[in-house]
């Protein structure tokens, strides 16, 4: 049986980047959701947010960046390294233990909106901590 991961929501205030050269807006998650979507229907948009390395994370542990039901396509990065793209509504799961220094960037950067008629699941973003074994 597998052991449910450590999920850590990164919730609360984020970067926004809407349109150049404006200075960043500062918004949370997940109240300022439908801002994000207005903004990133308007143009390109990017968010960033800082956090600390997890603690207790054992050698052999996967810390993986979850995205879920985010209402655009787009494409990720850790620390300035590219995790590749990811499709609109649907949940991603990409491993990022090895891009993990003491505090750490994630950016995320709007692409392709999806059409958002009947969007009812709110947007997440968190790290998941599946132990070694």
């Amino acid at each position: 049986m597998t052991p449910e991961p450590h999920l850590i929501r990164l919730n609360g205030p984020w970067e926004m980047l809407a349109g150049l050269p404006d200075e960043p807006a500062r918004v949370k998650l997940p109240a300022d959701w439908p801002q994000i979507v207005d903004a990133a229907q308007q143009g390109p948009v990017v968010l960033q947010r800082w956090f600390h390395r997890p603690t207790g994370i054992d050698d052999g542990s996967q810390v993986q960046l979850r995205l879920e039901n985010f209402p655009f396509g787009g494409n990720v990065s850790v620390n300035d390294v590219s995790l590749g793209a990811f499709p609109a509504l649907e949940e991603q799961a990409m491993a990022i233990e090895m891009h993990l220094e003491v505090r750490n960037c994630l950016t995320i950067t709007a692409g392709t909106m999806a059409d958002l008629e009947g969007l009812t699941k709110i947007p997440l973003v968190s790290l998941a901590i599946l132990p070694a074994g």
